[in-house]
């Protein structure tokens, strides 16, 4: 029994995990050998020369895919062997007193490193003293915003993956999307001269816009005495923060913007927490927010916003149509649109930016899907997750032994929403950015059924595919678009899907006793196997998956420890990866 909090081990693994992809001064130890834990248990061991220390963990779950599942309490041993047990905020100071770790940040960067890890911990407590015992998979498919809501505690391989600069507690509760909670959005009446954007034919931004609050018969009234503006939605955090700057304070006091208050329909936060979804409208919205989460500041840039149209315009036309056909259980959510705002000078406020998205997850009958990430995450105190309360309940339904259902879910998980992207990587040179967030499965009765896939504007190309891509969308490789040549496309591709997607759902399975993770492997690797006997226009992907022995990662402690903002300080994505053992390589199978 955990004396700790079981909140504590939730906090505990997504850290430990990161920084054992980066950092070498651990190993696995046999329990026996400490007198601190049960015989059988794997015990991690974590070597703070610099301390004369060490620190031992039991993990509940040893992962040959690099998602371990740790418990508390945590046993620190000094030098005279006598162990003391410690908390989460003292692993931290041994941590950063460790100059193997420390000597590769400065030392603002490691002070800021330990206020955004302490203020994940604090997070993601909170979340799970409001909603950590919620278990919405267990009886039926939930709808979208219950799926959404269901992750809890954010990335599952990072050291502060709740950490949001600028938001408080209360912020949170309203905004975050643990907590479930609906909002309005705050709308502006605007001078048409000071909106910039762009938009798909026949689609045009401001009727767009002003078409999500057709509900709101008060909210159109006060739009209609505004002569000659439009109607723009704005998240209400960023509102407020905008409303306080000089450059928006002069279009107000100039009267190029009125401030209509909040109106139109409920919408509540997706796992994205600045892409927010109503129940009622055509569209998502993706708004910029002046906040840093885990490696970046979440200012939506205009480049993003033409790339996601030239995407969109891409998928949905003959291109799309043959994807379509080739992988029929793949919808990629387009974003045909998008706006901001000028300051008096004429420069794009980016932080004003909005992009719609395509919101298929509307009105009675929906469809039921779930994020990856939601699927994946272990519940506080113990191995199960929401993707073993979903075999579990296929097994009971439909009176199946347990660990057949979880090989055959895994399986037909493959076949609905993995191999597409493979298909859409090797034949149309399509990189889409397909990690657990991204990553939407459909269900049915429990079952993957279908994909959707979310991100337009941070899908990227394959070089070598350009010309056959300029085919249907003359402006393919433009600058400012993602383009790769497909060995460092592949290590990409490999990440995204592979290692932060299909590997979670892998020991998601595996911990919680569902079903072993070599047998889950050698399952991908036969179907990576049958893909690659198939032809294939580049083959790039499949050749990596299968016969490199180690797989790119994205290092995040690293970029956390160091204070880097990806989003403009990361010219080379690959910079900040480390290399793991491939798990799929054909020697693990010899």
């Amino acid at each position: 029994m955990e004396r700790i909090r079981p909140e504590a081990s939730s906090a505990l693994s997504p850290f430990l995990n990161a920084l054992l992809r980066e950092w070498d001064g651990w190993e696995f130890i046999d329990a026996s050998q400490t007198g601190l834990f049960r015989p059988q248990a794997n015990v991690l061991r974590l070597n703070f020369p610099a301390s004369r220390a060490v620190v031992l963990v039991e993990a509940r779950h040893r992962s040959k895919v690099g998602y371990h599942d740790f418990a508390m309490p945590l046993w620190r041993l000094d030098a005279d062997g006598e162990a003391t047990e410690i908390d989460l905020f003292s692993l931290l100071a041994l941590i950063l007193a460790e100059p193997d770790i420390a000597g590769r940040a400065t030392p603002k960067s490691r002070l800021t490193f330990l206020r955004r890890s302490l203020a994940s911990i604090a997070a993601i407590a909170e979340a799970t003293a409001a909603r950590g015992s919620s278990r919405p998979f267990s009886e039926r498919d939930p709808d979208f915003m219950e799926a959404e809501s269901a992750l809890r505690f954010g990335h599952a391989v990072h050291p502060a993956p709740m950490s949001r600069e600028e938001f408080t507690q209360t912020d949170s509760e309203r905004f975050g999307h643990e907590y479930g909670n609906a909002f309005k959005l705050r709308w502006w009446a605007v001078d048409p001269a000071i909106v910039a954007g762009g938009s798909i034919e026949p689609l045009e931004i401001t009727e767009m816009a002003c078409g999500l609050a057709v509900s709101d018969a008060q909210l159109l009234a006060r739009a209609s005495r505004e002569q000659g503006k439009v109607l723009v939605p704005m998240h209400p955090w960023q509102a407020a923060r905008l409303m306080l700057e000089d450059r928006v304070e002069s279009l107000f006091r100039a009267g190029r913007i009125v401030d209509l208050g909040l109106g139109g329909p409920a919408w509540r936060a997706t796992t994205s927490l600045r892409t927010v979804h109503s129940a009622e409208t055509e569209w998502m919205l993706k708004f910029s927010l002046s906040l840093r989460l885990t490696n970046s500041r979440r200012i939506v840039e205009e480049h993003e916003c033409r790339r996601g149209l030239s995407v969109h315009r891409l998928v949905k036309g003959k291109l799309g149509d043959a994807l379509k056909t080739r992988c029929p259980t793949m919808t990629v959510l387009g974003e045909p649109g998008w706006f901001g705002l000028r300051d008096e000078d004429g420069r794009l406020m980016t932080d004003t930016i909005v992009s719609f998205r395509e919101n298929p997850f509307r009105g009675t009958g929906s469809p039921r899907a779930a994020v990856l990430g939601a699927l994946c995450e272990r519940h506080p105190g113990c191995s199960e997750s929401h993707l073993s309360d979903v075999v579990r309940r296929i097994a009971r339904d439909e009176k199946r032994p347990v660990e057949k259902t979880a090989r055959q879910w895994f399986q037909r998980f493959l076949e609905t929403a993995i191999e597409p992207f493979i298909v859409a990587f090797s034949e149309f040179g399509l990189l889409f950015g397909a990690h657990q967030q991204n990553l939407v499965v459909g269900l049915s009765g429990g079952w993957p059924n279908a994909l959707y896939f979310r991100d337009c504007q941070g899908t990227g190309y394959v070089e070598e595919f350009l010309p056959r891509l300029r085919e249907f969308l003359p402006e393919a490789g433009q600058a400012g678009d993602h383009v790769f040549p497909a060995e460092a496309a592949a290590k990409l591709f490999g990440y995204y899907l592979i290692v932060n997607g299909a590997f979670a759902a892998i020991a998601a399975l595996a911990a919680a006793g569902l079903a072993r993770e070599d047998d889950l492997l050698a399952i991908f690797r036969r179907s990576l196997e049958r893909l690659a006997a198939t032809p294939m226009a580049d083959r790039s992907c499949v050749d990596y998956l299968l016969n490199a022995p180690t797989l790119a990662a994205k290092g995040n402690f690293l970029i956390a420890l160091r204070d880097i903002n990806e989003n403009t300080e990361v010219t080379d994505p690959l910079a900040g990866y480390v290399e793991l053992p491939n798990p799929l390589h054909v020697r693990e199978y010899a």
